[in-house]
């Protein structure tokens, strides 16, 4: 045993090193509990959606009926839709109807 260890009372040994494992890891496991909660909470319904399903949904083609339509869309949901739609805009390479 350390010799700092040996002026400290059995329970507070006992604590130290039985629950030394929930002390660092319960912070951990909540800190990362809220991080996944509030970054689940910031996304829309529209977020997972691929490039042609914002496309379609933008020009009204086949919208199911319990999607909200995008007229009906706040302001903060409708500047992030454009911000999702404008990088596919820009990640999507210009394609050329060349035959040869």
């Amino acid at each position: 045993m350390r010799k700092s260890q040996k002026n400290n009372s059995k329970l507070s040994r006992f604590v130290y090193y039985k629950y030394s494992g929930i002390m660092v890891f319960a912070p951990l496991i909540i800190t990362a509990v809220i991080g996944y909660v509030y970054m689940a909470s910031e996304q829309e319904f529209f977020s997972p959606w691929s490039c042609d399903t914002i496309n379609n949904y933008l020009l009204q083609i086949d919208v199911p009926e319990d999607i909200p339509k995008h007229d009906t869309l706040t302001e903060n949901q409708h500047l992030k839709l454009h911000i999702i739609h404008q990088q596919c805009v820009e990640s999507t390479p210009f394609t050329t109807n060349e035959h040869k």
